[in-house]
């Protein structure tokens, strides 16, 4: 049985850790409001550019793009923020709650067409301990975002997406009529590289619609 000397040591121990968390926890709080203040100023700035977007699309008359094509979903990816430390509350586990929720929605479409773009370290570690690939690293992005960055990772998705869906290819070049050829490619290495592959062994050009969703062989 411990003596009363030690249990006071013990308590003064305690003590002296709760200041410390205290301190923490203040740091954290002002981290926090500040993260939030920031966010709340942009809110205005969102509000007038959802309402700029939806009048410019009321007025179009006609829109083809391979972004708005409505078509059954055989392939997902999945970006989630959260943070790379913790004392922030119940954020990282929120974001990992609905995180889990949401893929188990997707599971059915098999874990090779789940992508999952995770933004923090918290969310990375929870993705890999559910048996989900990573596609990339981007905790930096976590601690100092930037509008480049998320702009370089946007455009990354708009890329893999076209890569996958709704290519149609017309042979214009008769004399490609009866070519054959095989071999193995990378659904991620995308069909203009493919092209450019098979430009070594025989002679034709190609081209992609305005809306990019036809490849014209010439």
């Amino acid at each position: 049985m411990a003596s009363l000397k030690e249990v006071k040591g013990r308590i003064a121990s305690v003590n002296s850790t709760r200041k410390i968390t205290s301190a923490m926890k203040m740091v954290a709080s002002a981290k926090l409001h500040k993260a939030q203040a920031a966010i709340e100023s942009m809110l205005p700035y969102e509000r007038r550019l959802h309402h700029i977007l939806t009048d410019f699309m009321s007025n179009c008359t006609e829109v083809t793009s391979p972004f708005i094509v409505k078509r059954e979903v055989k392939k997902v990816a999945v970006v989630v923020f959260a943070s790379n430390t913790s004392l922030c509350g119940g954020f990282n586990a929120n974001v990992i709650r609905h995180l889990v929720d949401l893929l188990a929605e997707y599971k059915p479409l098999g874990l090779e067409n789940i992508l999952v773009f995770p933004v923090g370290k918290k969310v990375a570690d929870a993705v890999r301990k559910l048996g989900f690939r990573i596609e990339g690293d981007f905790q930096h992005m976590a601690d100092k975002p930037s509008y480049q960055e998320a702009a370089d990772l946007a455009a990354d998705l708009m890329k893999r997406f076209e890569k996958t869906y709704d290519i149609r290819i017309v042979i214009q070049n008769k004399s490609l009529h009866d070519y054959k050829c095989s071999g193995k490619c990378r659904v991620s290495d995308g069909v203009d590289f493919i092209l450019q592959v098979l430009q070594r062994s025989t002679r034709f050009t190609f081209s992609r619609s305005d809306d990019n969703t036809i490849i014209y062989i010439k």
